[in-house]
């Protein structure tokens, strides 16, 4: 079955067609663009009305499950012509499906057979050093809930005064730091503490706990950390641990983000804390073998600076240079080496690294999409220096904000932004109007429903007339939130209904830049994992990839091919990038007897 190649999946055709449709299952899909919205008369229920499935004979119900084989080849016809390549046939007439197409079948196609390899392949879990993990965190989670009720011990008067003035109180003793209601009691009803933020007035999630910075909501939080770690990974992993080889075999997603990047379930190894390297050094090569794991180094900066054509931008990546510094000694007037983490005698430059990072916190906050507020909180500065920081990046490479813009253009323009390779990522809410006016009832609240008579069109009974538009917009246009909130109510007594679509199209602006560097970054990784799954010379020496973890990918081989197996690793990683790329993109290879552990061998 391995070497059956796959020629077409609905399924990822239909993610490309549309990776924002409501429902992705087959027959949703069928009755959708087959039977143009009509129910399927094929039905279980219609056909076999009050039995199941196993009361109903073999020769009876083959017929039933062969129907969906039929309406996948149906669902294929449809979907055939606008995914089947042609270069000689009208682009806009396919409204722009070539690079789709090509998409399709140069990239998720191919990524098929990979992927069901590395499922089949799994990776070798350590039960052994498990055990030594469980133990070890379980005796701090117990620590962690020592001191968060040492800290509660402090208030203890305060506590009990108000449980005796609260007959009814919700209080278990001692207080269940896993209930969200009793902590909010704790912290805003007897602490008495201030709301951080007034939107959520009971909070006592994780970003509201970090702005009180109480040491009870400090314990709070290193609990929860902790709390996490053991039952969501160091205590649920074995479980999932196929007893018959002694390895977790997870299911892989292609197309799991709408900008198609990989997720993984049962277990997610793609959400593997990294910051806590005990955790993935439970996951170890095979008997005889090393772990490998490449990544791009820059992958998604550099993705940027080909796409928005900054020729001081390539030219820092053909000559080799760190694109962080050179932003920076540009953006700030100063020399390369000013603003290298590094001096050349090895000396730690904190000046250099200080510019260094400013100017890797605009360009990756333009990347996700993250506005100078939430820069500036990262840089620890406040938001009038976050901007001038920006501004001064933005001047040293005017093709970046061009960038921003260009993309936004195309998202407004054409209701979607491409990736590198032509991949789509849709954004209909761009297009959608500041404000919508709709009746309540869907009529004027004076319309007479008996009034035969009238000679208005039913439609135009339904839309807001356009001086009750004018009305409204004219108040909206320079309102601030509490004054929309009362300009709603007004025209809600009025009998109609404002529709505010503003935080749609502000989370839509946001994506824009990071679909389309997310999306070549994730196109990039899979025509890697394609060029090095099917490599010939890596399977003669063993090679086999096991995970793929957004710009990198883990593979393990024999211990003795472990020189050939790196270098020609990194080669093909890089050779996939490289076929978009104007400059070098280099892959560093680090092998290790387990993930995240102690280098043995880098290239």
């Amino acid at each position: 079955v391995k070497d059956i190649y796959c020629t077409w999946d609905a399924y990822l055709a239909a993610r490309l067609m549309n990776e924002n449709e409501e429902s992705k299952g087959l027959k949703a899909l069928h009755k959708k663009y087959v039977l143009d919205g009509k129910e399927d008369e094929f039905k279980f229920d219609a056909l076999f009305k009050g039995i199941t499935a196993d009361k109903i004979p073999i020769s009876t119900f083959y017929l039933y499950a062969a129907h969906d084989a039929i309406i996948t080849y149906e669902l294929y016809e449809y979907q055939k012509q606008f995914l089947y390549y042609d270069k000689t046939c009208d682009n806009e007439a396919r409204n722009g499906m070539n690079g789709v197409s090509w998409v399709f079948f140069n990239i998720e196609m191919p990524c098929i057979k990979v992927v069901c390899d590395m499922e089949d392949n799994g990776v070798k879990f350590d039960f052994d050093y498990q055990q030594k993990l469980s133990e070890k965190y379980n005796k701090l989670l117990e620590e962690k809930t020592r001191e968060f009720y040492k800290c509660c011990d402090v208030y203890a008067d305060e506590i009990e005064a108000y449980k005796r003035a609260n007959i009814n109180h919700k209080l278990d003793t001692p207080i269940n730091m896993g209930s969200p209601t009793q902590i909010a009691i704790l912290l805003y009803d007897i602490l008495q503490i201030e709301p951080p933020d007034p939107k959520s007035p009971r909070g006592t999630g994780e970003g509201i706990l970090k702005k009180i910075d109480n040491p009870i909501t400090q314990a709070i939080l290193e609990y929860r950390e902790m709390s996490k770690l053991v039952s969501t990974y160091i205590d649920k992993l074995p479980n999932c641990v196929n007893p018959k080889d002694g390895r977790i075999h997870c299911n892989f997603n292609q197309y799991g983000a709408d900008t198609g990047r990989f997720s993984s379930s049962d277990p997610n190894l793609q959400n593997i804390p990294s910051h806590n390297k005990d955790i993935r050094k439970m996951f170890v090569a095979s008997d005889g073998y090393l772990l490998m794991s490449s990544d791009y180094s820059q992958q998604e900066p550099k993705t940027m600076a080909q796409m928005c054509g900054d020729p001081k931008m390539i030219k820092a990546y053909q000559e080799g240079k760190d694109l962080y510094a050179e932003i920076a000694a540009l953006s700030f007037n100063t020399s390369y080496e000013n603003c290298l983490e590094f001096r050349p005698d090895g000396t730690t430059n904190p000046e250099g690294k200080n510019r260094r990072s400013q100017a890797k916190s605009i360009l990756l906050g333009v990347l996700y999409g993250r506005g100078v507020p939430s820069i500036a909180e990262q840089l620890g500065t406040s938001t009038k220096k976050a901007q001038a920081i920006k501004d001064s990046v933005f001047k040293g490479f005017p093709a970046i904000p061009q960038f921003e813009e260009d993309s936004l253009d195309m998202a407004y323009e054409k209701g979607y932004v491409t990736t590198l390779w032509g991949r789509k990522r849709r954004l209909p809410d761009l297009q959608l109007d500041e404000y919508e006016f709709r009746w309540k009832d869907g009529t004027p609240p004076d319309d007479d429903l008996l009034d035969f008579a009238s000679e208005t069109d039913s439609e135009e009974m339904q839309e807001v007339p356009e001086e009750l538009v004018r009305k409204y917009m004219s108040k909206l246009r320079n309102a601030y939130f509490g004054q929309k909130r009362k300009i709603f109510e007004q025209a809600n007594k009025e009998g109609i209904w404002i529709v505010d679509n503003g935080a749609k199209i502000a989370d839509a602006q946001r994506q824009c830049v990071n679909a389309r560097i997310q999306g070549s970054a994730s196109d990039m990784s899979k025509l890697a994992m394609i060029l090095v799954g099917n490599d010939e010379r890596l399977k003669e020496l063993g090679f086999r990839l096991l995970i793929p973890v957004h710009d990198e990918l883990i593979a393990e081989c024999p211990e003795e091919n472990v020189k050939e197996c790196s270098e020609r690793f990194a080669m093909l990683m890089s050779q996939a990038a490289e076929s978009r790329l104007d400059f070098p993109i280099k892959c560093d290879v680090s092998v290790t007897k387990e993930w995240y552990g102690d280098s043995i061998y880098e290239k």
